[in-house]
């Protein structure tokens, strides 16, 4: 498990840098006011993948290895189709998407949600290393494309980033549909309405979970840009791309840590295992965050423009939330790998309340300070009710969670056997 931990951690970490090459790109060519509208755009688009993963989502990590691939995947197509084409007019009259570019919400949602399915079964299938070479060279090619179009072509407009989630998109599905279908266990469409009842049960209570967790996450934006204008909600999503960038170990770790759980039955196991990764995945966030703020403040005058100024306050105000929240993101795969993902659902539900009622007050009267007040507060409140909750079922102590000698001593003996092994099979 060392292995593909490490393995997704460096591919991650390729990915983070190409985002931050990204981010810093779109700053210095886009400017401001474009970068919102495309973080915009790009929140009508995830607000359609909540509502693919009803269906489409965790719940098919867990069922693959107990259901049969056509049962899961048959229902998952159509009902990506559904959300995307009704989410996105839905959206629309709203007026949730950046005026001009509702088809493109559509078309990208559609994409994304049938490439999100094959990722699912491939973590089912614990096809660990092929998700992570499909989301690198998807990652790849849409910064090749952006760079073609704003340097090569010289469009700077929205599009030139939009193109890129396209070819990317499409590139990740046509990957990704090719490795699910081989040596695919199949089986006779008898049973699929039983297999949909038990998706939807299932994916139910989990995608609840994120789509608090979502507007735990997202619902400052639309504070910002009611009471500060669309402009400052570029200049917000600098910040927290950036902060967030620092949960790329995390969410490496929860990917194969979900993955292995959900193929095991031993809760005893998921615990030990779950309590070894958050001491782990805790340090390692701490360290980068440290590291990542003291970059900024050396060399920020040569990466952004003026306007983007308030990023290091941003991120300053962000860091209590950014940190304690790492040992949620090992703490989710615990409860919904055992079957228990209400606790998650409940965990997001507190935190977005906590959002909801600080955001509204806290960004009219302290702009950006007050979105990342919010931010932290709610992350904090909803990671200690969560461990509240994992110290009952698993009967650890508090104390359990300190990071102690042996701790280092097997995750640095767990790298050294996975480089050791990697220079074996290079030579």
């Amino acid at each position: 498990m060392i292995r593909k931990i490490i393995g997704t951690v460096s591919t991650r970490i390729i990915i983070a840098l190409i985002t931050l090459a990204t981010v810093l790109i779109n700053g210095w060519y886009l400017g401001a006011e474009k970068v919102g509208t495309i973080s915009l755009i790009i929140l009508a688009i995830t607000l359609i993948q909540m509502l693919n993963n009803f269906i489409g989502g965790g719940a098919l990590v867990y069922l693959y290895p107990r259901t049969d691939l056509i049962k899961l995947l048959l229902p998952s197509y159509v009902w990506s189709l559904i959300t995307a084409f009704s989410g996105a007019f839905i959206l629309d009259l709203l007026h949730r998407i950046p005026e001009g570019y509702t088809w493109h919400v559509l078309f990208i949602s559609l994409i994304l949600s049938l490439s999100s399915v094959n990722f699912m079964i491939l973590m089912g299938q614990e096809k660990i290393k092929a998700y992570d070479i499909i989301t690198l060279v998807q990652a790849i090619i849409f910064f090749m494309l952006l760079i073609f179009w704003i340097f090569v072509l010289q469009i700077r407009e929205v599009i030139s980033y939009l193109v890129g989630l396209y070819a990317s998109y499409l590139i990740a599905f046509a990957g990704s549909l090719f490795i699910v279908m081989r040596k695919a266990r199949w089986g006779d469409f008898k049973g699929t309405l039983k297999v949909i009842q038990e998706i939807f049960r299932y994916g139910t209570v989990m995608q609840l979970g994120n789509i608090f967790q979502f507007f735990n996450y997202r619902l400052s934006y639309y504070f910002i840009e009611f009471f500060m204008g669309i402009k400052a909600v570029g200049v917000y999503t600098m910040g927290i791309q950036l902060s967030e960038s620092l949960w790329l170990v995390s969410r490496s770790i929860h990917l194969v840590q979900y993955s292995r759980i959900s193929n095991e039955n031993d809760e005893k196991y998921a615990a030990r295992l779950t309590l070894n990764l958050v001491k782990i995945s805790f340090l390692i966030t701490l360290v980068g965050l440290c590291f990542l703020y003291l970059l900024l403040i050396l060399v920020f005058p040569l990466l952004f423009k003026p306007e983007f100024e308030p990023v290091k306050l941003i991120m300053a105000v962000l860091s209590f939330g950014i940190l304690t929240f790492s040992v949620s993101i090992i703490l989710s795969p615990f409860f919904s790998g055992i079957g228990k993902p209400w606790y998650n659902t409940i965990t997001a539900a507190i935190g977005f309340v906590f959002t909801l009622i600080s955001g509204w007050f806290l960004i009219p009267r302290w702009g950006y300070v007050g979105a990342g007040i919010s931010a932290s507060f709610s992350y904090s409140v909803a990671t200690l009710y969560q461990f509240i909750v994992f110290i009952r079922i698993s009967h650890v102590n508090a104390r359990d969670f300190i990071l102690t000698k042996q701790d280092l001593i097997a995750f640095l003996a767990g790298m050294k056997g996975y480089l050791k092994g990697n220079m074996t099979n290079n030579s």
